[in-house]
C-alpha cells in the first residue's frame, strides 16, 4: 500500500500553493505585494511540515495532532520506537534549513517593528554605517524559498520510499 493512505495529498496541495505563491514574489512590482506572496509562500512552506508530521504520525498510528518533532518523537518513545525520519528532521531543525523556515515562519506571526523618524543628520550617519558594517547582500528571498521548498519535496520523497508498507 503507498503512503496516500496516511495523507500525502494535502502536504502535496501545500506545496503546489508554496508554488503559486512563489511565483507571484517573482511577478511582485511593489514591495508590499513582494512581502505579502512571500509570507503566503512561507506559510503553505511551513504546512507542507505540518502536513508531512500529520503523515508520520499516521504512519506510526499516533495522533496526528502531534504538530512538532519533539512530540512525535516523544509519543514514539513511549511506545519504545524510533523513527529515522524524526531523527533527520530534527537534525535540519537545529541550525539548518528548516530552523530557517520555521523562524521565517514565526517572523511572519510577528507585527513589523513601527519606524521612528529620525532627523536628517542622525538619519545619514546611520546609512554610511549601514554600508559600511554590512557589505554582504543578504540572499535573495525567491532563492530562499525556493530552497526551501526543494529540500523539503527532496526529503520528503526519501521518506515516503521508505514509508511503503508490505
Amino acid at each position: 500500500m503507498r503512503v496516500a493512505r496516511y495523507g500525502a495529498g494535502r502536504t502535496n496541495q501545500k506545496f503546489y500553493f508554496a508554488k503559486m505563491a512563489m511565483q507571484q514574489v517573482e511577478q511582485a512590482v511593489d514591495e508590499p505585494s513582494k512581502q505579502a506572496n512571500y509570507e503566503a509562500a512561507v506559510f503553505h512552506l511551513h504546512g507542507a511540515f505540518l502536513a508531512f508530521l500529520q503523515e508520520l504520525s499516521r504512519f506510526y498510528k499516533l495522533s496526528p495532532q502531534l504538530g512538532t518533532t519533539e512530540a512525535i518523537r516523544l509519543a514514539l518513545d513511549a511506545k519504545g520506537q524510533v523513527s529515522p525520519e524524526i531523527s533527520q528532521l530534527q537534525a535540519v531543525e537545529d541550525g539548518g534549513w528548516l530552523g530557517e523556515l520555521q523562524q521565517a515562519f514565526a517572523d511572519c506571526q510577528l507585527a513589523p517593528e513601527p519606524v521612528e523618524i529620525q532627523p536628517e543628520a542622525e538619519l545619514a550617519e546611520g546609512l554610511i554605517m549601514r554600508a559600511v558594517t554590512n557589505p554582504v547582500e543578504p540572499e535573495p528571498v525567491e532563492q530562499r524559498l525556493k530552497t526551501w521548498h526543494t529540500q523539503l519535496q527532496r526529503l520528503f520523497a526519501e521518506f515516503r520510499q521508505e514509508m511503503v508498507e508490505f
